[in-house]
């Protein structure tokens, strides 16, 4: 948001856990960072309810905007009444709405004011080995895969691997034991995703974003966010 020129924002989040807990990391991180949350709201998000809450964003003079959420809790109707409130406000929302169902309903006027980030990135910023899959995909199938096809790609591609590592035949407990201490070496691992390393949580180290807009109805890629790993 610091990357758009947001100095404020105000957040709302639907009632679920992945909502709360997308607003409350962004409200961390923001204050962190030295920008101002005006209001971190979790709220049921039923027309009259986003209405009001439209109210609440105008009143507080607010830069930008967080929805933290889904598409189906209503995600449309509140960018659209904020919108319509807000006249000048930036929206922006995860990968909750990085989706056609979200961008498709927002319309050409709306649609150059809104910012989505989704951890997957357009298929010219995945290194040369992401583009050999693609190209694979795209020659066996006839057409390019779904954003989150490549996970699932290196996610077995780093099993067998972590197998073949481990060096057991064995089912039993000792063998899974092996193959996961494997999984928790991997160390510079080149991958159709880049080259990383597994942290003690299991996560890769790779920490790059995509920054998505909208366009005609559809996702598009906008630029790699460089985040902290």
């Amino acid at each position: 948001m610091q990357d758009e020129g947001c100095t404020n924002a105000y957040v709302i989040s639907d009632t679920e856990v992945y909502g709360r807990g997308m607003a409350a990391n962004v409200a961390r991180i923001a204050g962190e960072r030295g920008l101002a949350i005006l209001a971190n709201e979790a709220l049921d998000p039923s027309p009259a309810n986003v209405r009001a809450a439209a109210k609440r964003v105008a009143a507080a003079n607010a830069a930008c905007f967080f929805f933290a959420g889904f598409t189906q809790n209503n995600a449309v109707g509140a960018f659209k009444a904020v919108a319509a409130g807000s006249p000048d406000i930036k929206l922006f929302g995860p990968d909750g709405v990085a989706e056609t169902a979200f961008t498709d309903e927002l319309g050409p006027a709306l649609e150059q004011r809104v910012y989505i980030t989704n951890p997957t990135l357009g298929r010219r910023a995945y290194p040369p080995r992401g583009q050999k899959f693609f190209a694979d995909f795209r020659a066996k199938y006839g057409r390019y895969p779904e954003p989150y096809a490549i996970y699932g790609y290196e996610a077995m591609s780093v099993l067998l691997s972590s197998i073949r590592q481990a060096g057991v035949a064995r089912a039993d407990a000792k063998g899974r034991r092996a193959v996961v201490d494997a999984f928790f070496d991997q160390t510079r691992r080149r991958s159709v995703l880049g080259t990383y390393d597994i942290d003690r949580y299991g996560d890769t180290t790779l920490a790059d974003f995509g920054g998505f807009k909208a366009k005609r109805g559809r996702l598009v890629f906008h630029r790699v966010i460089k985040a902290a790993p």
